[in-house]
């Protein structure tokens, strides 16, 4: 594990971990990564490093309203990603 503050850079409102790549370089585009074979970004939640403004409140909104609509019972196992992802 190394610091990851050194790769926040700019004024973004929320920054997510590319769930596919291996660590990059300290120059390298905060574009999101590109989508996927089955269309879709890897995102992951191990580590979220949010700012205290609207669009990083509006992104936990919608994920806690996501999470709160996934059927969590013993037996259909769900977590945090897919709400947060859309896997």
């Amino acid at each position: 594990m190394a610091d990851p503050f050194p790769y926040l850079e700019g004024d973004h409102d929320v920054y997510f971990t590319d769930d596919m790549t291996a660590v990059k370089p300290l120059n390298h585009s905060h574009d999101l990564p590109p989508p996927g074979k089955k269309g879709r970004t890897y995102i992951c939640s191990c580590m979220i490093y949010m700012r205290p403004t609207d669009g990083a409140k509006l992104v936990m909104k919608k994920w806690i309203e996501e999470l709160q609509d996934q059927p969590w019972s013993s037996v259909k196992k769900s977590n945090d990603q897919p709400p947060l992802t859309g896997h």
